[in-house]
């Protein structure tokens, strides 16, 4: 859905305002850093053991339901290239913009290596005895289909290597793609980032049109709720909140303006 709105949004810019030379089309690249806060909490029941009553019939007993909560906060350095496209509203100064990653960001694939995956072997006819195996849980997140929409104001200044400077504030949404493999057999669901950003940057036209932009950018997040897909009566009831998150970029563009 994001990846065809971006299309929309391109070809409307390009159809209305190409014939005006009001229209500015470039590809930026961007590096920075996000903040996040992190809390994993694991509702499940415990192995439910069995016993032997009358003519050695296995009677599985009620588990016991427990709660473990696990916090963190996690810093990630992010680069990424975009496309994007402007419509300069006459002589105001004020530009209308949209800016499209046509690719996944793929975050690093965190493992590690688990001892509680216990099961009771009953082959001795009596109470039995546990046995744990050693498990890998994996995972990994993508962004997809990031786009941004934002509003631009251009003032020009004569600085030399400077033609203009501006501010731009607008919105952020993207698909977050879950991958994981976990011990416990969760499968969390796929959900969507959205936030909102503030930014600062600076101009210098060059001949036909062309330009160079550096710019900074801060953005702060809406809350993520992942919560496990599986319902059985065993399953364990999971949720990852990812809380207080925002980060910085620092973009260069380069741009032509028709």
């Amino acid at each position: 859905m994001k990846k065809i709105l971006a299309v929309i949004c391109f070809s409307f810019l390009s159809l209305n305002f190409a014939n005006a030379e009001i229209l500015s089309l470039g590809v930026s690249g961007n590096v920075g850093l996000l903040e996040a806060d992190g809390k994993e909490t694991i509702t499940g029941t415990s192995q439910r053991d069995i016993t032997f009553g009358n003519n050695n019939t296995r009677l599985r007993a009620d588990g016991v339901s427990s709660t473990s909560t696990t916090k963190g906060a996690e810093d990630a350095y992010i680069g990424y290239i975009a496309l994007f496209g402007e419509a300069h509203l006459l002589d105001t100064g004020l530009r209308v913009g949209v800016s499209y990653v046509p690719y996944a960001l793929e975050s690093e694939t965190t493992e590690n290596t688990r001892h509680d995956n216990c099961s009771r072997d009953y082959s001795d006819g009596k109470t039995g005895s546990n046995t744990c195996t050693a498990t890998t849980q994996t995972v990994q997140i993508d962004v997809e289909d990031l786009i941004t929409m934002y509003v631009a104001y251009h003032h020009e200044v004569n600085l030399g290597l400077l033609d203009s400077v501006f501010v731009k504030g607008g919105v952020i949404e993207a698909d977050v793609i879950t991958k994981e493999k976990l011990a416990s057999g969760s499968q969390y669901g796929n959900t969507t980032l959205k936030g909102q950003f503030l930014g600062l940057g600076v101009e210098k036209n060059m001949d036909n049109g062309l330009f160079v932009r550096v710019e900074g950018n801060v953005t702060q997040y809406q809350n993520i709720k992942l919560t496990n897909q599986l319902t059985g009566t065993d399953e364990n009831k999971n949720t990852i909140d990812i809380t207080d998150m925002d980060g910085a970029t620092a973009t260069l563009s380069i741009g032509k303006s028709f």
